[in-house]
């Protein structure tokens, strides 16, 4: 049975709440163009003989179309993008204006999507006291530790991320807010959870997929056609994407295998194919979730990481 844990994150709170947040209302058709409800699409202008009005905008998404109509007409107003940048106003029918994005709209839809994120995620903008430490390289492979426990389950909610920096297998000196705005890191870690930095998880231009290959055997052709996935943390309505364990669908989550009977959690087979929020590519594998800060096998409740990685 894989992934069963107890996840560090407890998400009810993002439940009814978020989706409320970010839930779309139908727009009308008049004469003049419905205004956009907070949705992913803005409201469409009005079908008359007279020109109609375009809609404006809604909160997030797509920009409200021009009404169809006989006459020239204007152009609607942007909405706000998911991640706070307006949308292109569409042109109406003849000759019109270039839309506008409206800045108020924009705050607004920004702001439910960033809501809906820092509950599920965190933002704590305090450095992660967690070690990485490179225990080895030899021809070019590094075992890296990395003590991703924060503190441990009761305490990894407050606790911030642990961002890693594979190029100088060293951590990155950021915390949640800093690595939203940061290319210099590459994977993120708290507990059994692991993230890239591109989409939702930051700037980057990262992703991770793992294939059924031995570490050793794995070269850079076998990255060819293989889809690195991007972190999607929330879907188009704010809502959370979680695993089976209740925690934030990643592009890791499958990194290993729960045991229900043990509560051990063991790395799946195969390499992981990753790509660092720079492109550059590199091949990992996940060796224990239990190690000691010397590279030993422990016990203990888990989340320090012993791994090994390469560039390719």
């Amino acid at each position: 049975m894989k992934r069963i844990l107890a996840s560090v994150f407890v998400l009810a709170a993002c439940g009814s709440s978020l989706l409320a947040a970010c839930s779309s209302s139908d727009d009308s058709s008049s004469s003049t163009g419905g205004s956009g409800g907070a949705s992913a699409h803005g409201g469409s202008g009005g079908d008359s003989s007279q020109a109609g009005s375009a809609g404006k905008g809604g909160s997030s998404g797509h920009a409200g179309s021009g009404g169809t109509a006989d006459g020239a007409n204007e152009a609607g107003q942007g909405g706000s993008s998911e991640i706070g940048v307006g949308g292109a106003g569409e042109a109406g029918e003849g000759s019109s204006e270039a839309g506008s994005a409206g800045a108020d709209t924009a705050a607004a839809g920004a702001a439910s999507c960033d809501d809906a994120r820092k509950q599920l995620i965190g933002s704590v903008s305090t450095v992660a006291s967690g070690a990485v430490t490179a225990l080895d390289t030899t021809n070019g492979v590094t075992t890296l530790y990395v003590d991703g426990s924060a503190g441990g389950i009761a305490s990894a909610s407050a606790s911030a991320w642990l961002f890693v920096d594979l190029s100088q297998a060293a951590k990155a000196p950021l915390d949640d807010v800093s690595s939203l705005t940061s290319t210099a890191w590459d994977l993120a870690f708290k507990r059994p959870v692991i993230y890239t930095n591109d989409g939702d998880g930051g700037p980057g231009t990262g992703g991770a997929a793992l294939i059924a290959k031995d570490f050793d055997a794995v070269t850079a052709s076998d990255a060819t056609g293989v889809n690195l996935g991007t972190e999607s943390f929330l879907d188009a309505s704010c809502t959370p994407n979680l695993d089976l364990a209740g925690s934030v669908e990643t592009t890791f989550s499958s990194w290993y295998d729960y045991n229900p009977t043990t509560h051990v959690l063991t790395p799946a087979a195969g390499t992981w194919l990753v790509k660092g929020g720079t492109g550059k590519l590199y091949k990992l594998a996940f060796q224990t979730y239990y190690s000691t800060a010397d590279g030993q096998v422990g016990t203990g409740d888990g989340g320090t990481y012993l791994l090994k990685f390469g560039a390719l």
